[in-house]
């Protein structure tokens, strides 16, 4: 149900930005559900998890907020064209939602 939620809130945003990037919808797409998906689940995604999880409920606050204001100034600074970065970020949506979707099918395939 909520990844039904999430991409009807994608197309949605599509719909109203008025342009649509494909390109950017698809690398949007493959980038985020290759880093929730097998990335996620090497080596080195672990680690990083771990990471993440130990610097404990402030300090992912901290990491959050801080990379959120470094996207923002960027794309201020740069003057970035929203209809990619939106694409692009709707895509990302879209992959990961992807993800939840696969895994929720395959857990439940599992319990039969």
């Amino acid at each position: 149900m909520g990844s039904a939620l999430v991409v009807a809130f994608a197309v949605l945003n599509l719909w109203a930005t008025g342009a649509v990037f494909w390109l950017w919808i698809g690398i949007g797409f493959v980038s985020f559900a290759a880093a929730t998906g097998p990335i996620a689940a090497s080596s080195v995604g672990s680690r990083v998890g771990a990471w993440f999880r130990g610097i404990g409920y402030a300090g992912r606050a901290i990491a959050i907020a801080g990379f959120a204001a470094a996207v923002w100034l960027s794309v201020s600074v740069l003057d970035v064209p929203a209809g990619p970065l939106v694409s692009f970020g709707n895509g990302g949506l879209l992959g990961v939602s992807a993800i939840v979707f696969l895994e929720a099918t395959r857990e439940s395939l599992e319990v039969v």
